[in-house]
């Protein structure tokens, strides 16, 4: 039997995950699409959450954009609307059953998620990452594609992993960090800066 759901962004990777899930999407909020998208009905935009919660206070929402600041907003923006929230895993992801998924979270498929692992509120974890044994990943991050996390790493809020990029076992990366494309990171990162590189060196703050 499938679920509803509202996507709140219209993006193609997400409604094709909903295709692979029980999920059934009833329409989708976005603020730049209208009248459809995929073949789903564009409902509104952000600004019609209200008015639209009336016909759907029983359809919860999936927040979709990646970036954790936007992620963030709109979760926000929603709950305090009064919708429930939905999570979604991938039927080809693997989540060891020792490990915890907050709310409103996104597994793409492909992915590991391994033992002991804590995975936050609004997380999303994109195709094809692993996230290694007694790790966390703190509420509204995201792992971009093929990032690997090795074991007791420490991800806080709000961070942005790039894709292909390595934490070694033990690294705390601080709130709001971002950590560039193909990066080795191989000691903590303070919060609110860009790292990048083999090994990775701050870049910039933020």
């Amino acid at each position: 039997m499938s679920a509803d759901i509202i996507l709140v962004g219209a993006f193609h990777e997400i409604v094709e995950l909903c295709e692979l899930s029980p999920v059934r999407i009833v329409g989708i909020i976005d603020n730049r699409v209208e009248g459809e998208f995929m073949g789903h009905e564009i409902l509104g935009t952000d600004d019609d959450a209200s008015r639209l919660l009336s016909s759907f206070r029983n359809v919860p929402v999936l927040i979709v954009p990646d970036d954790p600041s936007t992620r963030k907003k709109l979760a926000e923006l929603y709950i305090r609307t009064g919708y429930q929230v939905a999570s979604l895993v991938s039927p080809h992801a693997l989540i060891c059953r020792t490990a915890r998924l907050g709310t409103g979270t996104v597994v793409q498929s492909g992915c590991n998620v391994s033992s002991f692992v804590v995975i936050g509120d609004f997380v999303k974890v994109n195709s094809h990452a692993n996230v290694m044994h007694e790790s966390i990943v703190g509420d509204y991050s995201t792992i971009a594609p093929n990032v690997v996390i090795l074991g007791r790493a420490s991800i806080q809020r709000e961070c942005y992993i790039g894709a292909n990029a390595t934490i070694l076992p033990g690294i705390e990366i601080g709130a709001g960090a971002i950590v560039g494309a193909g990066a080795v990171v191989t000691r903590n990162v303070p919060a609110r800066t860009v790292v990048a590189g083999n090994p990775a060196r701050v870049m910039r703050r933020l």
